[in-house]
């Protein structure tokens, strides 16, 4: 299993009530990856044409995105709670990356 499934699999066993999909697939210009709340789901979309590294960090930011998607929604800001988010999610990334 490559470092991006790995990563993707355990962030979604961490949050097991947070409905998540996640792609890697070409985004517009200038857009490396995003978060978009579906129905019943959140969507996160990593550009695919980013170096390895870059779609790890992509992944980490935009799934902090997806736990804290209530206040980014109010705020249109990456407030305190993404930001702890944000946290968690990087902890889970240095656990499997080493």
């Amino acid at each position: 299993m490559d470092l991006f499934a790995k990563l993707r699999d355990s962030l979604k066993a961490k949050h097991p009530t947070i409905a998540v999909s996640v792609r890697r697939c070409r985004m517009p210009k200038r857009l490396l990856g995003d978060c978009c709340r579906q129905v019943d789901h959140f969507l996160i979309r990593v550009d695919a044409s980013q170096p390895e590294q870059g779609q790890l960090d992509t992944l980490v930011h935009e799934f902090a995105h997806a736990i804290a998607f209530l206040e980014f929604e109010e705020t249109g800001q990456h407030g305190p709670i993404w930001a702890s988010a944000y946290a968690d999610c990087y902890r889970i990334y240095e656990q499997i990356a080493t």
